[in-house]
């Protein structure tokens, strides 16, 4: 490994601790998720009352199950002369382990990267590691400030349907099986897998989610995980009118929350209005609707034009043109979400390294300049992947988050990545 590339590490390695560490003393989803566990041992419904805050739990059975552990502190609180005044101590285990999961995930996810991804010097290597640690800190950073589940989700994509196992294959399709589970994003990559017609694997998956789903029936009484599953997939619905379309919800970055943003006057406390035309909540579900339908079918089209080409990392792009528009296709997605970029921001990376870096380690920033990658590095900036939001105050970071800024950066992102993807698949035909 190279001088370069060590120092990188060690500097990337400091980074992500900053925001595990932040994350043990303050709120976040956790605190919600380990109080629908308390109600599970409880025998209480988990997902009839907000559990904190206004905000109700809307994870599996089976995800307040693997919380049941760290109950037994139930109650328990750190001094309020401690560094961690009044904190619970089941919150702050929880998140530390989670935290160390996560490395974990971060660690694999780079490991997968390095297998797919080679260089013909060490110069371009250290090129596409320095960038590539630019472009996805921030996303490591907002996962790893507030608990979040992304990159977890991120991680079983990537192990499933990308890394080679050698043994134990008849685990592999488990990681993403379990993250379906507890989040439904992956639910994206299974229409992949209807377009391979790869019937096996999606049998296999179908297999691996069934028996997660009954693992909790046979710890807890039938009929009250049984009550509290069917409550639990009524929550997730995607077609239940409250995911189809989102109305007065603030902060979030997905096509349905844009179009409320854009096209209501919902008065939302810290944000400012942004209303260009007021529509009626009708026309909003249609056009909600008629915009993830079309990102739905932008992204079959592209696949199937990179399941006949003879591009390279054929199956890295096919998934990173699954994962690129979760963000923009689920609601309820905040800017964390936006970790689902990451395999083609990576890919992207390797296409901008490779021609532009020569021998000696320098990068040709004059061939490379384009509109083009002008309007990439602009949609990254307006992610916060090159401005870090953290270092403005408190009231320009409302205003970029009401402003719905970064839901827009993705969108231009996504939608500059596919033409570019586009091109890079006419290329590759001629």
């Amino acid at each position: 490994m190279s001088k370069p590339i060590k120092v990188m590490l060690w500097v990337f390695s400091a980074l992500i601790f900053w925001p595990a560490m932040h994350a043990l003393g303050s709120g976040n989803d956790f605190d919600i998720f380990i109080r629908a566990a308390y109600a599970l041992k409880d025998g209480s419904d988990m997902y009839l009352q907000p559990r904190l805050n206004g905000l109700f739990y809307y994870y599996s059975p089976l995800f307040a199950w693997f919380l049941q552990p760290f109950t037994v502190f139930r109650g328990l609180s750190f001094a309020h002369e401690s560094m961690l005044p009044d904190i619970l101590y089941d919150l702050v285990f929880v998140k530390t382990v989670w935290g160390l999961l996560t490395f974990f995930f971060i660690y694999r996810i780079i490991t997968i990267v390095k297998s797919q991804f080679t260089f013909t010097s060490t110069s371009k290597k250290a090129w596409f590691w320095g960038l590539c640690m630019v472009f996805c800190y921030r996303w490591f950073f907002m996962n790893l400030w507030y608990g979040q589940l992304t990159v977890f989700v991120l991680w079983t994509i990537l192990e499933s349907l990308v890394a080679k196992w050698n043994k134990f294959r008849w685990l592999q399709l488990a990681p993403m099986s379990l993250a379906l589970n507890i989040k439904i994003l992956p639910l994206f990559l299974f229409g992949k897998l209807g377009l391979d017609l790869d019937v096996k694997r999606g049998l296999t998956i179908i297999a691996w989610v069934l028996f997660f789903i009954a693992v909790p029936f046979m710890v807890y009484p039938y009929d009250y995980i049984l009550g509290q599953t069917s409550n639990w997939l009524q929550a997730v619905n995607p077609l239940k009118s409250n995911h189809v379309i989102t109305v007065g919800e603030g902060g979030f970055v997905d096509l349905g929350a844009m179009v409320v943003k854009f096209f209501t006057r919902y008065d939302i406390p810290t944000e400012p209005m942004a209303c260009i035309t007021e529509l009626s909540h009708d026309a909003i579900f249609k056009i909600t609707m008629a915009l993830r339908l079309f990102a739905m079918g932008i992204v079959t089209l592209i696949y199937f034009r990179i399941k006949r080409s003879q591009l390279q990392h054929k199956l890295w792009v096919g998934i990173s043109v699954f994962t690129a528009v979760i963000p923009l296709v689920f609601p309820h997605q905040r800017d964390y979400s936006f970790a689902f970029l990451i395999p083609s921001v990576v890919y992207l990376v390797f296409n901008w390294v490779n021609p532009f870096v020569n021998e000696t380690g320098s990068f040709d920033y004059k061939s490379w300049f384009n509109l083009q990658s002008s309007i990439f590095v602009l949609s990254l900036g307006m992610l916060g992947a090159v401005i870090f939001f953290e270092l403005f105050s408190l009231e320009t970071r409302y205003w970029i988050i009401g402003s719905r800024m970064q839901g827009l950066g993705g969108l231009i992102f996504v939608s500059n990545y596919f033409i570019w993807l586009n091109k890079q698949l006419y290329i590759s035909k001629s």
